[in-house]
């Protein structure tokens, strides 16, 4: 029955009204015996080892295993899987095993490599919530306590946690202001998140394209569909028999953000044009985990800084303004001779020159306090060193 889907509204097998094809769909793999779109866009992969398996409703040859060890697929980058400033992504899945690599996470979905950059767009099922974005430096993952989630996210766990071998419905939608996820159609968080969901990379399913955060999947999975709009609620409901489990009132935007260190610089709509200045060294730090954690707090009175951060000479994050509030970044320690060095750069004085900043660095079960503070001059700079 899956080859008539694309003549319904709704967007599984439960649709009963046939209407013309919906344009909004970018892409669509049914998996019925094999790979290939079947939105009309053409957005097959180019490369594919992952293995047939039967559906959720036991029919063979209807779905594909993925064994989170070598087993993924690649789809070019084109036109059609670069969006404005709304998506959704639907899947469904059937987990059968937990990533235990950096960070944890199991990538369903991913255009943009490992990173949540500008412009990239996930789905992932991980620790990140329980750990409050602490997980990247344990190195057990915690499999009792996973959660799908998407870009836009929230570090708040929510409950029941993913059990293995159980099919699940998983959607995320963004209409251009809120970032939702809905697992069995019960709305599971909602947070303000705004985003144009185009890069420049290829689109994987069953792992992430990316050298450091690898998140290679175990699990089956089933029936994707990427959409340029946000799904309507109605539409969201239709696999569960029409009626929404739960709704969750938006929440405001995350206190603390999840950031990990990028594998290239952003490229935002206008080029990040920096001031040559001088590197001072605040503290050299030696860890024990090659991924640390960061926190990032306006030091003393809240008087407007605003700050680029700069890891490795590779900008991380821009016009970042420092309040009472953490701003979370993960970054990657590269053992040896590597500087590792993580610059922050001062857009501004605020109102109580110069611009400072507490650096809160966790590295497993230690934490480190840094107070850092840059000038029209100089930069504040501090070192990390893997220990070996």
């Amino acid at each position: 029955m899956k080859k008539y889907l694309l003549i319904f509204l709704c967007i599984g097998n439960w649709a009963s009204a046939q209407v013309i094809i919906d344009p909004s769909l970018k892409a669509y793999y049914p998996f019925d015996g094999n790979a290939k779109d079947a939105s009309g866009n053409k957005n097959n992969p180019i490369f594919n080892n992952a293995t047939l398996t039967k559906d959720r409703f036991d029919k063979p040859n209807s779905a594909y295993h993925f064994n989170g060890i070598n087993q993924y697929m690649r789809i070019p980058n084109s036109a059609t899987l670069n969006l404005k400033n709304q998506i959704t992504l639907s899947v469904w899945i059937r987990p059968t095993g937990f990533y235990h690599g950096i960070c944890h996470a199991s990538a369903i979905l991913s255009k943009g490599g490992g990173n949540y950059l500008p412009g990239d767009y996930a789905l992932r099922f991980d620790d990140a919530l329980i750990s409050s974005g602490m997980g990247c430096g344990d190195i057990t993952a915690d499999t009792i306590h996973q959660n799908f989630r998407g870009t836009g996210t929230v570090l708040n766990p929510y409950t029941p946690y993913i059990k293995k071998n159980q099919w699940y419905s998983v959607i995320y939608t963004n209409d251009g202001t809120t970032a939702r996820l809905y697992v069995d159609c019960e709305l599971k968080y909602a947070v303000t998140f705004s985003e144009t969901f185009s890069n420049t990379e290829d689109l994987f399913l069953g792992k992430s394209n990316d050298p450091y955060f690898k998140f290679w999947m175990n699990a089956d999975l089933d029936d994707i569909r990427i959409y340029d709009r946000a799904l309507t609620e109605d539409e969201i409901a239709a696999p569960c028999g029409g009626t929404p489990k739960k709704k969750v009132i938006p929440e405001k935007k995350p206190v603390t953000e999840i950031i990990p260190v990028p594998k290239k610089e952003i490229e935002p709509e206008k080029k990040i044009e920096l001031e040559t200045r001088t590197n001072e060294l605040m503290r050299q730090i030696t860890v024990d985990h090659d991924s640390i954690s960061i926190d990032l707090y306006d030091n003393g009175e809240i008087d407007g800084d605003s700050v680029t951060l700069i890891y490795n000479d590779q900008i991380l994050t821009t016009h970042q303004l420092l309040t009472d509030k953490a701003k979370r970044f993960i970054i990657k320690v590269a053992p040896g001779n590597i500087k590792n060095e993580l610059v922050m750069y001062a857009e501004n004085l605020g109102s109580i020159p110069p611009n400072t900043a507490l650096m809160v660095i966790y590295d497993g079960d230690k934490r480190y306090e840094v107070n850092v503070r840059s000038t029209k001059s100089t930069n504040g700079a501090v070192r990390f060193k893997l220990r070996e």
